[in-house]
Protein backbone atom coordinates (compact mmCIF):
# COMPACT_ATOMS: atom_id res chain seq x y z
CA UNK A 1 0.00 0.00 0.00
CA UNK A 2 1.57 3.28 -1.12
CA UNK A 3 1.48 6.58 0.76
CA UNK A 4 -1.44 7.97 -1.24
CA UNK A 5 -3.55 4.89 -0.63
CA UNK A 6 -2.68 4.92 3.05
CA UNK A 7 -3.82 8.54 3.32
CA UNK A 8 -7.12 7.80 1.59
CA UNK A 9 -7.79 4.88 3.94
CA UNK A 10 -7.14 7.06 6.97
CA UNK A 11 -9.45 9.79 5.68
CA UNK A 12 -12.18 7.22 5.06
CA UNK A 13 -11.83 5.78 8.57
CA UNK A 14 -11.75 9.25 10.15
CA UNK A 15 -15.10 10.09 8.51
CA UNK A 16 -16.54 6.84 9.82
CA UNK A 17 -15.45 7.77 13.35
CA UNK A 18 -17.17 11.13 13.02
CA UNK A 19 -20.38 9.33 12.14
CA UNK A 20 -20.06 7.14 15.25
CA UNK A 21 -19.06 9.98 17.58
CA UNK A 22 -22.35 9.83 19.52
CA UNK A 23 -21.42 6.38 20.90
CA UNK A 24 -19.10 5.83 23.87
CA UNK A 25 -15.43 5.40 22.92
CA UNK A 26 -15.40 1.71 23.83
CA UNK A 27 -18.27 0.97 21.44
CA UNK A 28 -16.65 3.02 18.68
CA UNK A 29 -13.47 1.01 19.13
CA UNK A 30 -15.31 -2.29 18.83
CA UNK A 31 -16.94 -1.23 15.54
CA UNK A 32 -13.77 0.26 14.07
CA UNK A 33 -11.59 -2.74 14.88
CA UNK A 34 -13.27 -4.77 12.11
CA UNK A 35 -13.75 -1.79 9.79
CA UNK A 36 -10.07 -0.84 9.68
CA UNK A 37 -8.98 -4.29 8.53
CA UNK A 38 -11.75 -4.49 5.92
CA UNK A 39 -11.09 -1.04 4.43
CA UNK A 40 -7.35 -1.75 4.24
CA UNK A 41 -8.03 -5.08 2.52
CA UNK A 42 -10.29 -3.42 -0.07
CA UNK A 43 -7.62 -0.79 -0.75
CA UNK A 44 -5.05 -3.54 -1.33
CA UNK A 45 -7.36 -5.26 -3.79
CA UNK A 46 -7.85 -2.02 -5.74
CA UNK A 47 -4.08 -1.57 -6.02
CA UNK A 48 -3.06 1.38 -8.18
CA UNK A 49 -6.71 2.14 -8.92
CA UNK A 50 -7.34 2.85 -5.24
CA UNK A 51 -8.81 6.27 -4.59
CA UNK A 52 -11.44 7.90 -2.46
CA UNK A 53 -13.97 7.45 -5.24
CA UNK A 54 -13.01 3.79 -5.68
CA UNK A 55 -13.40 3.09 -1.97
CA UNK A 56 -16.78 4.79 -1.97
CA UNK A 57 -17.82 2.73 -4.98
CA UNK A 58 -16.93 -0.53 -3.25
CA UNK A 59 -18.03 0.22 0.32
CA UNK A 60 -20.36 3.20 0.03
CA UNK A 61 -19.86 6.52 1.68
CA UNK A 62 -18.08 6.48 5.07
CA UNK A 63 -21.32 7.59 6.76
CA UNK A 64 -23.38 4.86 5.12
CA UNK A 65 -20.80 2.17 5.86
CA UNK A 66 -20.60 3.29 9.50
CA UNK A 67 -24.39 3.13 9.87
CA UNK A 68 -24.37 -0.35 8.33
CA UNK A 69 -21.77 -1.65 10.78
CA UNK A 70 -23.57 0.08 13.61
CA UNK A 71 -26.79 -1.73 12.86
CA UNK A 72 -24.98 -5.07 12.41
CA UNK A 73 -23.39 -4.67 15.87
CA UNK A 74 -26.80 -4.05 17.44
CA UNK A 75 -26.28 -0.45 18.45
CA UNK A 76 -29.17 2.00 18.15
CA UNK A 77 -29.45 4.35 15.21
CA UNK A 78 -27.89 7.75 15.47
CA UNK A 79 -30.38 10.23 16.84
CA UNK A 80 -31.71 12.91 14.65
CA UNK A 81 -29.40 15.83 14.05
CA UNK A 82 -29.89 18.09 17.04
CA UNK A 83 -30.61 21.76 16.49
CA UNK A 84 -27.52 23.94 16.39
CA UNK A 85 -26.56 24.87 19.92
CA UNK A 86 -26.93 28.41 21.09
CA UNK A 87 -23.95 30.69 21.56
CA UNK A 88 -24.08 30.26 25.32
CA UNK A 89 -24.13 26.47 25.07
CA UNK A 90 -21.13 26.49 22.70
CA UNK A 91 -19.24 28.77 25.09
CA UNK A 92 -19.98 26.51 28.05
CA UNK A 93 -18.95 23.39 26.14
CA UNK A 94 -15.75 25.03 24.94
CA UNK A 95 -14.96 26.22 28.47
CA UNK A 96 -15.50 22.71 29.84
CA UNK A 97 -13.28 21.18 27.14
CA UNK A 98 -10.41 23.63 27.58
CA UNK A 99 -10.72 23.47 31.37
CA UNK A 100 -10.19 19.74 31.06
CA UNK A 101 -7.09 20.34 28.92
CA UNK A 102 -5.72 22.98 31.33
CA UNK A 103 -6.36 20.83 34.37
CA UNK A 104 -4.66 17.85 32.74
CA UNK A 105 -1.61 19.92 31.77
CA UNK A 106 -1.35 21.40 35.27
CA UNK A 107 -1.67 17.96 36.86
CA UNK A 108 1.13 16.64 34.62
CA UNK A 109 3.43 19.55 35.52
CA UNK A 110 2.73 19.01 39.22
CA UNK A 111 3.65 15.37 38.77
CA UNK A 112 7.05 16.15 37.24
CA UNK A 113 7.65 18.88 39.84
CA UNK A 114 8.68 21.50 37.27
CA UNK A 115 7.05 24.64 38.69
CA UNK A 116 5.83 26.15 41.93
CA UNK A 117 3.61 23.50 43.48
CA UNK A 118 1.14 25.78 45.24
CA UNK A 119 0.25 27.87 42.19
CA UNK A 120 -0.20 24.91 39.86
CA UNK A 121 -2.13 22.99 42.46
CA UNK A 122 -4.52 25.93 42.76
CA UNK A 123 -4.85 26.13 38.96
CA UNK A 124 -5.51 22.40 38.60
CA UNK A 125 -8.09 22.41 41.38
CA UNK A 126 -9.85 25.48 40.01
CA UNK A 127 -10.07 24.16 36.45
CA UNK A 128 -11.02 20.70 37.62
CA UNK A 129 -13.74 21.84 40.01
CA UNK A 130 -15.33 24.29 37.58
CA UNK A 131 -15.40 21.80 34.70
CA UNK A 132 -16.63 19.00 36.99
CA UNK A 133 -19.52 21.14 38.19
CA UNK A 134 -20.41 22.02 34.61
CA UNK A 135 -20.38 18.51 33.15
CA UNK A 136 -22.05 16.78 36.10
CA UNK A 137 -24.85 19.34 36.40
CA UNK A 138 -25.49 19.56 32.65
CA UNK A 139 -25.54 16.12 31.06
CA UNK A 140 -25.82 17.47 27.49
CA UNK A 141 -22.63 19.51 27.84
CA UNK A 142 -20.38 16.51 27.15
CA UNK A 143 -22.11 15.77 23.83
CA UNK A 144 -21.83 19.43 22.84
CA UNK A 145 -18.12 19.38 23.69
CA UNK A 146 -17.64 16.23 21.59
CA UNK A 147 -19.09 18.03 18.54
CA UNK A 148 -16.85 21.09 18.81
CA UNK A 149 -14.91 21.71 15.58
CA UNK A 150 -11.51 21.79 17.28
CA UNK A 151 -12.08 18.37 18.83
CA UNK A 152 -13.35 16.91 15.57
CA UNK A 153 -10.27 18.26 13.76
CA UNK A 154 -8.02 16.74 16.42
CA UNK A 155 -9.69 13.34 15.99
CA UNK A 156 -9.26 13.46 12.22
CA UNK A 157 -5.58 14.44 12.56
CA UNK A 158 -5.02 11.62 15.05
CA UNK A 159 -6.72 9.11 12.76
CA UNK A 160 -4.26 9.99 9.98
CA UNK A 161 -1.27 8.97 12.10
CA UNK A 162 -0.03 5.69 13.52
CA UNK A 163 -0.71 6.96 17.03
CA UNK A 164 -4.38 6.06 16.70
CA UNK A 165 -3.47 2.47 15.93
CA UNK A 166 -1.13 2.42 18.95
CA UNK A 167 -3.90 3.71 21.19
CA UNK A 168 -6.25 1.04 19.93
CA UNK A 169 -3.67 -1.68 20.58
CA UNK A 170 -3.18 -0.49 24.17
CA UNK A 171 -6.90 -0.46 24.92
CA UNK A 172 -6.72 -3.91 26.50
CA UNK A 173 -4.20 -2.64 29.08
CA UNK A 174 -6.59 -0.02 30.46
CA UNK A 175 -7.61 -1.98 33.60
CA UNK A 176 -3.97 -2.43 34.62
CA UNK A 177 -3.30 1.27 34.02
CA UNK A 178 -6.26 2.25 36.20
CA UNK A 179 -4.79 0.29 39.10
CA UNK A 180 -1.30 1.77 38.60
CA UNK A 181 -2.74 5.27 38.34
CA UNK A 182 -4.73 4.91 41.56
CA UNK A 183 -1.66 3.62 43.42
CA UNK A 184 0.50 6.50 42.16
CA UNK A 185 -2.07 9.13 43.17
CA UNK A 186 -2.59 7.65 46.64
CA UNK A 187 1.13 7.07 47.31
CA UNK A 188 2.15 10.55 46.13
CA UNK A 189 -0.18 12.28 48.55
CA UNK A 190 0.77 9.98 51.42
CA UNK A 191 4.50 10.63 50.87
CA UNK A 192 4.26 14.40 50.47
CA UNK A 193 1.86 15.06 53.34
CA UNK A 194 2.50 13.35 56.66
CA UNK A 195 -0.70 14.40 58.44
CA UNK A 196 -3.21 11.56 58.94
CA UNK A 197 -6.06 13.62 57.49
CA UNK A 198 -4.04 14.35 54.34
CA UNK A 199 -3.20 10.66 53.96
CA UNK A 200 -6.89 9.76 54.18
CA UNK A 201 -7.72 12.37 51.52
CA UNK A 202 -5.00 10.93 49.27
CA UNK A 203 -6.38 7.42 49.65
CA UNK A 204 -9.86 8.72 48.84
CA UNK A 205 -8.55 10.39 45.67
CA UNK A 206 -6.83 7.15 44.69
CA UNK A 207 -10.08 5.22 45.11
CA UNK A 208 -11.93 7.87 43.06
CA UNK A 209 -9.37 7.58 40.26
CA UNK A 210 -9.77 3.80 40.28
CA UNK A 211 -13.54 4.16 40.00
CA UNK A 212 -13.33 6.79 37.24
CA UNK A 213 -11.64 4.39 34.80
CA UNK A 214 -14.46 1.91 34.12
CA UNK A 215 -17.10 4.59 34.68
CA UNK A 216 -15.71 6.70 31.82
CA UNK A 217 -16.45 3.91 29.32
CA UNK A 218 -20.21 4.31 29.72
CA UNK A 219 -20.44 7.85 31.10
CA UNK A 220 -18.03 10.28 29.49
CA UNK A 221 -18.49 12.82 32.26
CA UNK A 222 -16.04 10.75 34.30
CA UNK A 223 -13.35 11.65 31.78
CA UNK A 224 -13.07 14.98 33.63
CA UNK A 225 -11.65 12.97 36.55
CA UNK A 226 -9.90 10.17 34.68
CA UNK A 227 -7.89 12.29 32.24
CA UNK A 228 -6.30 14.72 34.78
CA UNK A 229 -5.51 11.76 37.03
CA UNK A 230 -3.71 10.08 34.13
CA UNK A 231 -1.75 13.27 33.46
CA UNK A 232 -0.61 13.47 37.07
CA UNK A 233 0.35 9.78 37.20
CA UNK A 234 2.36 10.06 33.97
CA UNK A 235 4.21 13.08 35.37
CA UNK A 236 5.13 11.24 38.57
CA UNK A 237 6.32 8.18 36.64
CA UNK A 238 8.47 10.35 34.36
CA UNK A 239 9.94 12.06 37.43
CA UNK A 240 10.84 8.68 38.95
CA UNK A 241 12.39 7.42 35.71
CA UNK A 242 14.40 10.64 35.36
CA UNK A 243 15.72 10.34 38.89
CA UNK A 244 16.78 6.73 38.31
CA UNK A 245 18.52 7.64 35.06
CA UNK A 246 20.34 10.54 36.74
CA UNK A 247 21.60 8.27 39.51
CA UNK A 248 22.83 5.63 37.09
CA UNK A 249 24.71 8.17 34.93
CA UNK A 250 26.35 10.08 37.79
CA UNK A 251 29.66 9.21 39.46
CA UNK A 252 29.59 6.80 42.40
CA UNK A 253 29.14 8.57 45.68
CA UNK A 254 30.90 7.64 48.88
CA UNK A 255 28.52 6.32 51.47
CA UNK A 256 28.96 7.86 54.90
CA UNK A 257 27.68 6.02 57.93
CA UNK A 258 28.20 8.98 60.26
CA UNK A 259 24.90 10.30 61.63
CA UNK A 260 23.71 13.56 60.10
CA UNK A 261 24.02 16.57 62.41
CA UNK A 262 20.81 17.61 64.09
CA UNK A 263 20.31 21.32 63.55
CA UNK A 264 18.03 23.59 65.56
CA UNK A 265 15.15 25.29 63.80
CA UNK A 266 16.71 28.71 64.41
CA UNK A 267 20.14 30.11 65.31
CA UNK A 268 20.94 33.52 66.84
CA UNK A 269 24.49 34.89 66.46
CA UNK A 270 25.99 37.71 68.55
CA UNK A 271 29.28 39.63 68.22
CA UNK A 272 31.82 40.20 70.96
CA UNK A 273 29.84 43.19 72.25
CA UNK A 274 26.57 41.23 72.57
CA UNK A 275 24.93 42.74 69.48
CA UNK A 276 22.81 40.36 67.38
CA UNK A 277 23.94 39.69 63.82
CA UNK A 278 21.60 39.17 60.83
CA UNK A 279 22.09 37.59 57.42
CA UNK A 280 24.56 35.01 58.75
CA UNK A 281 25.23 31.92 56.60
CA UNK A 282 26.42 28.78 58.41
CA UNK A 283 28.71 26.08 56.96
CA UNK A 284 30.35 22.98 58.40
CA UNK A 285 34.08 22.13 58.37
CA UNK A 286 33.80 20.74 54.82
CA UNK A 287 32.20 23.86 53.40
CA UNK A 288 28.71 22.38 53.15
CA UNK A 289 25.81 24.69 54.00
CA UNK A 290 23.86 23.84 57.13
CA UNK A 291 20.41 24.02 55.58
CA UNK A 292 17.18 23.80 57.52
CA UNK A 293 13.59 24.35 56.43
CA UNK A 294 11.50 27.28 57.57
CA UNK A 295 7.82 28.07 56.99
CA UNK A 296 6.61 31.63 57.39
CA UNK A 297 3.16 33.11 56.97
CA UNK A 298 3.39 33.28 53.16
CA UNK A 299 6.88 31.92 52.46
CA UNK A 300 8.70 28.61 52.58
CA UNK A 301 12.42 28.28 52.18
CA UNK A 302 15.24 25.85 52.88
CA UNK A 303 18.68 27.45 53.15
CA UNK A 304 21.48 28.24 55.61
CA UNK A 305 20.69 31.91 56.30
CA UNK A 306 20.03 32.80 59.93
CA UNK A 307 18.33 33.97 62.06
CA UNK A 308 14.84 33.20 60.76
CA UNK A 309 11.92 35.47 61.66
CA UNK A 310 9.70 34.20 64.42
CA UNK A 311 6.17 33.30 63.27
CA UNK A 312 3.46 34.52 65.62
CA UNK A 313 -0.13 33.41 65.14
CA UNK A 314 -2.83 34.90 67.34
CA UNK A 315 -6.29 36.37 67.06
CA UNK A 316 -4.93 39.12 64.79
CA UNK A 317 -3.67 36.62 62.22
CA UNK A 318 -0.16 35.59 61.28
CA UNK A 319 2.88 37.87 61.41
CA UNK A 320 6.65 37.49 61.26
CA UNK A 321 8.79 39.14 63.93
CA UNK A 322 12.47 39.84 63.28
CA UNK A 323 15.23 40.26 65.83
CA UNK A 324 16.48 38.17 68.73
CA UNK A 325 13.90 37.54 71.47
CA UNK A 326 16.55 37.80 74.18
CA UNK A 327 19.77 39.65 75.08
CA UNK A 328 23.11 38.14 76.01
CA UNK A 329 26.28 39.28 77.81
CA UNK A 330 29.40 37.89 76.15
CA UNK A 331 32.07 37.10 78.81
CA UNK A 332 35.59 38.58 78.32
CA UNK A 333 38.85 36.66 78.83
CA UNK A 334 41.47 39.48 78.51
CA UNK A 335 44.25 39.90 81.11
CA UNK A 336 44.59 43.36 82.77
CA UNK A 337 47.51 45.30 81.35
CA UNK A 338 50.61 45.89 83.50
CA UNK A 339 50.11 42.88 85.77
CA UNK A 340 53.45 41.16 86.49
CA UNK A 341 53.87 37.64 85.34
CA UNK A 342 54.92 35.24 88.14
CA UNK A 343 58.16 33.38 87.70
CA UNK A 344 58.04 29.82 88.99
CA UNK A 345 60.49 28.99 91.80
CA UNK A 346 63.18 26.41 91.02
CA UNK A 347 62.54 23.01 92.36
CA UNK A 348 64.90 21.64 95.04
CA UNK A 349 65.88 18.00 95.24
CA UNK A 350 65.76 17.02 98.94
CA UNK A 351 68.15 14.10 98.41
CA UNK A 352 70.97 16.32 97.11
CA UNK A 353 73.73 17.33 99.67
CA UNK A 354 73.60 20.92 100.83
CA UNK A 355 76.04 23.31 99.16
CA UNK A 356 78.55 25.30 101.16
CA UNK A 357 77.98 28.96 101.52
CA UNK A 358 81.66 29.64 100.67
CA UNK A 359 81.60 27.58 97.49
CA UNK A 360 82.07 29.78 94.56
CA UNK A 361 79.79 29.33 91.70
CA UNK A 362 81.40 28.28 88.49
CA UNK A 363 81.85 31.06 86.03
CA UNK A 364 79.54 30.98 83.13
CA UNK A 365 80.97 29.39 80.02
CA UNK A 366 82.42 31.78 77.52
CA UNK A 367 80.52 32.36 74.37
CA UNK A 368 83.72 31.77 72.38
CA UNK A 369 85.07 28.19 72.59
CA UNK A 370 88.80 27.84 73.28
CA UNK A 371 90.95 27.59 70.24
CA UNK A 372 92.82 24.34 69.55
CA UNK A 373 96.03 23.99 67.52
CA UNK A 374 95.53 23.18 63.89
CA UNK A 375 97.38 20.01 62.82
CA UNK A 376 98.22 19.90 59.12
CA UNK A 377 97.17 16.78 57.33
CA UNK A 378 99.82 14.14 56.73
CA UNK A 379 100.22 13.11 53.12
CA UNK A 380 101.65 9.59 52.62
CA UNK A 381 104.68 9.27 50.31
CA UNK A 382 105.95 6.45 48.18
Amino acid sequence: MNTQTNTEVRDYLARMRDELSDLPPAEVGEIMDDAEAHVAEVAEELGDASSAAALTGRLGTPQAYARELRAAAGYPDRTATPPPPTTGAVADARFALWSLAAGTAAAFVIGVGAFERELLLALACLCGLVSLVLVFTRRDLVDKAARLPELAAARRALARTDLERLVQSLRGLQPAWWVVRALVVAASGALVFSEPSAILVSLAFGALCLLAGPKSRTDRRWLWISVPASGFALGVLLLILGSLAHRSDGPPTQVSYAPAPVLPTNVYVFDENGRPLTGVHLYDEDGRPLDTSWSGCDEYREDNRYPRPRVVRDENGCREVSGAPFAVVVPTTTTPSGSPSATPAPSVDPSAPPQSTTQQSAPPPSATPPSSPVVPPVVPTG
